[in-house]
């Protein structure tokens, strides 16, 4: 087995937890907050994190998806309780994907963009609106570029038009999470009821299967973390503002290890 989660930013910034035990391991990715708002020091992405780690330390181990998806969205309402948020919890609020595995059902449950791999098949659940506008970043930043307005060393340093451009849209396609009416629907823990279409589910039979679970921070996840480090590092190399070669709603800002937070677990199962 072989485990590593670090922050873009170190960790006290971090918005990944990493959960371990016989019954449950799961990596848990905070979506990036989107606001200045802060509760005892942490980002909404970090708290949503947390809550989600500090649920899984209270389970048994015997609950399915939808326990603990409940079990998550009391937590959720028990912080607002707590909290007087000044904004649209839909859009700014507490949010979290997450990639699951159930030793109990043999099950890996995928809430969101975190990636998986089972003997060397890899499931992704990529958020169609972030590919548009991961694109729609690229075409002004590298327009904006060709047109002598913009340089990279100025991007690298925390001038990014194109991020400015489509975190309004970033905002406005929070109305398709845990929604099935469209192919824009994805799924978050978002405190809603996910719908069953949006939660993709691997089933493993019960033979023993080596199980790579990993936040979308890795751009290619590889066989093992010493590879899926690699292949980040080359491409934060070759594209730091990851506009031109791997494309991202966001790059890496100065002072930053990577465009985001990373988690990796191998493990085999019993």
């Amino acid at each position: 087995m072989e485990e590593y989660k670090e922050g873009k930013a170190g960790e006290k910034e971090c918005e990944d937890e990493l959960f371990l035990s016989k019954h449950f391991v799961a990596v848990i990715d905070g979506v990036t907050s989107k606001s200045d708002f802060r509760y005892q020091g942490k980002t909404t992405g970090k708290l949503a994190a947390e809550t989600i780690r500090f649920v899984f330390e209270g389970l048994k181990g015997g609950e399915n998806f939808r326990e603990v998806e409940n079990r998550i969205n009391q937590a959720y309402d028990q912080i607002y309780q707590k909290i007087s948020f000044p904004y649209s919890c839909r859009e700014k609020g507490l949010q979290a994907a997450a990639v699951i595995y159930s030793a109990n059902a043999r099950e890996i449950w995928m809430v969101g963009d975190c990636q998986a791999a089972v003997d060397g098949q890899i499931y992704e659940n990529p958020k169609k609106s972030d590919l548009i506008l991961s694109q729609m970043r690229s075409l002004i930043l590298r327009s904006l570029e060709m047109a002598g307005e913009i340089t990279q060393e100025e991007i690298l340093a925390g001038k990014d038009p194109g991020r400015e451009a489509i975190l309004p849209w970033i905002l406005k396609t929070t109305i398709y999470g845990n929604n099935v009416e469209n192919e824009y629907g994805y799924s978050v823990f978002n405190g809603e009821r996910i719908p069953d279409k949006l939660v993709q589910v691997i089933k493993l039979d019960e033979n023993c299967h080596e199980v790579i679970l990993a936040s979308d921070g890795y751009p290619k996840l590889k066989a093992t973390l010493e590879k899926s480090e690699d292949a980040l590092g080359k491409i934060l190399k070759a594209d730091p503002g990851c506009y031109k070669l791997y494309l991202s709603t966001k790059g890496v800002i100065k002072g930053n290890s990577s465009f985001d937070d990373r988690t990796y677990i191998r493990f085999l199962t019993d």
